[in-house]
């Protein structure tokens, strides 16, 4: 029976959750500004590990780890199939219109072709993808993504990839944001020495980040990271670990440079939370992250060059004048990219992918 356009548009939000994020960090936030008169929502967390499963289901829990793997997708644990499991039950029962799966790289392997085969192609998934290419080749089975009716990047960066295995009208670049609420500038200026913060440990040059600290011994470095970065011995550097987010809001705060030298990116969600904090940016020069910094919000390093870093940290360093301006800067983009300014693109696009017929693909694809 075709849905009532009037009624509201209800979405079922699959999310796999890492243990180091915190509760006012990370893509999920966006699900919060969405238009509760429009769309009743329902949030599915999936731990990211194998042992997330029903107790009946032990008995076959080495099988159906050898029954993921033929999907080609490393990522994919026991714990995201116990998701698309009850995800399905929920669409069975006709009690969604969508399904999101807020983490492509680890879930969505199964439930578009469940649907299919029950007949429900009235019922939308939309998967986001948070990878960049070079870590999305080693990931995903491209033939995966052609169940999904509706396809979400955080970076033009990605775009390369999608491009060859999904048709363009499927895909939508939806830039990640922050809550700018609660990450906020400081009311008064840092005290002296300089301090540079660094967040978070995926895709980060711990190496480079040594070279800088080791030249710099008048900075003082706040690296957030549960991680062994083994980045001992330096005087100038300070680990902080298991802090909750008012501690990591204060640490912002209390920093007067974001220090992000990155291998790769596509969103960053320390990025996007220094700048709403009112830190200027020494960060690695890739397309993801001039796609969040298109103004003078940072000075951007090629190639990861240490002196590049050294020569922008003191410059920063030097002239507080300039700390200020890039930092106003960096808060007005921050603002622009706030959750309920960004929240409007995904109303548009769950409208339009109920509106549009269901994704066509063949039943011979794995």
């Amino acid at each position: 029976m075709p849905r009532n356009a009037e009624q509201p548009i209800r979405i079922r939000f699959e999310q796999t959750l890492y243990p180091h994020w915190g509760g006012l960090s990370g893509y999920v936030q966006f699900v919060r500004y969405l238009n509760p008169e429009r769309y009743r929502t329902v949030t599915h967390v999936a731990s990211d590990n194998d042992e997330d499963l029903p107790r009946w289901l032990n008995p076959v829990r080495p099988w159906l780890r050898q029954f993921i793997r033929r999907g080609q997708m490393p990522w994919y644990k026991l714990s995201d199939l116990n998701a698309e499991l009850s995800a399905a039950a929920d669409c069975l029962g006709r009690r969604q219109d969508i399904v999101h799966f807020l983490d492509g790289e680890h879930s969505g392997q199964f439930l578009p072709g469940i649907l299919r085969l029950a007949g429900l192609s009235g019922i939308r998934t939309v998967a986001t993808f948070h990878q960049p290419p070079s870590v999305l080749r080693d990931v995903l089975n491209p033939l995966i993504l052609r169940r999904f009716d509706q396809i979400v990047l955080v970076s033009p960066s990605q775009l390369s990839y999608f491009r060859q295995h999904v048709a363009g009208d499927r895909l939508h670049v939806i830039l990640h944001g922050v809550d700018t609420a609660f990450f906020r500038p400081a009311t008064t200026q840092p005290a002296a020495p300089i301090r540079c913060i660094t967040v978070g440990h995926w895709l980060r040059d711990w190496e480079v980040l040594r070279a800088v600290a080791c030249r710099m011994p008048s900075i003082t470095f706040d690296i957030v990271t549960n991680r062994d970065i083994a980045l001992d011995g330096l005087p100038n550097l300070r680990q902080h670990r298991n802090i909750d987010d008012a501690a990591l809001a204060e640490l912002y705060r209390s920093a007067d440079i974001l220090f992000l030298p990155l291998i790769e990116s596509t969103a960053n969600n320390a990025l996007l939370e220094g700048i709403a904090s009112g830190l200027p940016v020494v960060a690695t020069d890739i397309e993801a992250v001039r796609a969040y910094l298109p103004g003078g919000e940072g000075i951007l390093v090629a190639g990861n060059r240490p002196e590049g870093f050294v020569k922008a940290l003191g410059r920063l360093q030097e002239d507080s004048a300039l700390r200020a301006r890039m930092g106003r800067c960096a808060r007005a983009r921050a603002e622009a990219l706030g959750w309920p300014r960004l929240v409007a693109q995904y109303e548009s696009l769950y409208e339009a992918a109920l509106a549009r017929p269901p994704v066509s693909w063949r039943r011979s694809d794995p």
